[in-house]
């Protein structure tokens, strides 16, 4: 939807609001708890109708399922590209310089959360003249996932072959939340992934609030994890930010407000239209997020900006995972008395863990943060 000028993208939007309608008034007239119609449903984002309206121009009736043969496929009748944004049924894609829109082959709509991310590798296949079908995913060299919001037992990929997750947190309004950064230094060490923390609106906080957050992020320099102060707004700490970024497919992720979009936008100025453009077509008032998409950047980097987030689930996450992302906490486990011990304060006595916490060894915020971690993880499986 990006080649879209304002005025065809303001006209998708209407046409999309009323295909909504429409929705509502069809499930409405089946009068039965749980109806489920083809496509997006009639409480989902706009934008999702926006992709669907324009995958029925020119396409007709949705295909019947059918098996693409592994072998004798022609290079005319097979495509390869990069899923940018994907909606229920329905994925953009980056095949060459080319954004195609595509349905979803229907053997995979059912684990479409699982199986389709933003950044997977995907192959297309020719249904009509017009009409391409998203077949078949490439096995992913890493991905950043949480349990799906509507469905814990199942994993939801935010994005797929990623190189670098980038949390970005405010230096002040909203606060910054360290729980996060813990959370998702987590998954990206599940996920393969190398972790890098971004404190944007610098400009806003004071020289105490300065030193309070030197303290705070100290532990993660410990740790290797690159920490960036910036100010999307006045630009500041931007080039070395720029640079560490280099060539990599990078998740921005955040909680609402840190101003994610706005610091995209300053790395890549030519996305603040296109950004403007879509909060115009669709209703906003300001920069907001929906959905996760992928962004490429001039200098051959690409970015995949993710909505806020207020909470970060860990998917299948165990407590030996936990200890693998905070070694400074297990490296004081060998002084505990007992080896099953879970450094926690239940009964555990003679934990050497705590106890490098009470004398200055290892920094309080990390212990309350492994321990906040370890009992949500313990308290999921009962």
């Amino acid at each position: 939807m990006t080649a879209l000028d304002p005025k065809a993208r303001r006209h998708l939007s209407q046409r999309a609001a009323n295909l909504q309608r429409e929705a509502r008034a069809e499930v409405r007239a089946q009068r039965r708890k749980g109806f489920r119609r083809a496509g997006p449903q009639p409480d989902d984002a706009l934008h999702e109708w926006m992709l669907w309206a324009l995958l029925q121009d020119g396409a007709g009736e949705a295909p019947e399922a059918e098996e693409l043969a592994e072998d004798g496929a022609s290079a005319e009748e097979e495509r390869v590209g990069v899923v940018l944004s994907a909606a229920r049924g329905a994925a953009e894609v980056l095949v060459g310089d080319e954004t195609m829109l595509v349905a979803i082959a229907p053997r995979l709509l059912a684990e479409q959360a699982t199986l389709i991310a933003v950044g997977d590798e995907v192959k297309l296949s020719r249904r009509a003249e017009d009409r391409w079908e998203l077949q078949r995913v490439a096995p992913r060299r890493s991905r950043l996932s949480r349990p799906d919001p509507q469905d814990p037992l199942k994993e939801r990929v935010i994005a797929a072959n990623v190189d670098r997750v980038v949390v970005v947190v405010a230096a002040t309004n909203p606060p910054m939340r360290v729980g996060l950064i813990d959370r998702l230094l987590v998954a990206a060490r599940r996920g393969g992934v190398a972790l890098t923390v971004v404190v944007n609106k610098i400009d806003l906080a004071d020289a105490a609030r300065l030193a309070e957050l030197d303290a705070l992020l100290a532990p993660y320099d410990a740790l290797q994890v690159a920490v960036y102060k910036v100010s999307a707004a006045t630009g500041e700490g931007l080039a070395a930010l720029r640079l560490s970024l280099g060539g990599a497919l990078c998740v921005l992720v955040g909680a609402s407000g840190v101003g994610k979009s706005s610091l995209l936008n300053t790395l890549e100025p030519t996305l603040a239209a296109q950004t403007g453009e879509v909060s115009e077509a669709v209703g906003k008032g300001r920069h907001t997020t929906t959905r996760s998409t992928l962004y490429r950047l001039a200098d051959g980097g690409r970015i995949i900006d993710t909505p806020g987030v207020r909470a970060f689930g860990l998917w299948r996450v165990g407590l030996d995972e936990l200890n693998e992302a905070f070694p400074d906490v297990a490296a004081f486990a060998p002084e505990c008395r007992y080896g099953d011990c879970r450094h926690l304060d239940e009964g555990e006595a003679d934990c050497g863990v705590k106890q490098a916490g009470l004398d200055g060894r290892l920094p309080t915020p990390r212990l309350l943060g492994y321990q906040r971690i370890a009992r949500s993880l313990l308290a999921e499986q009962g």
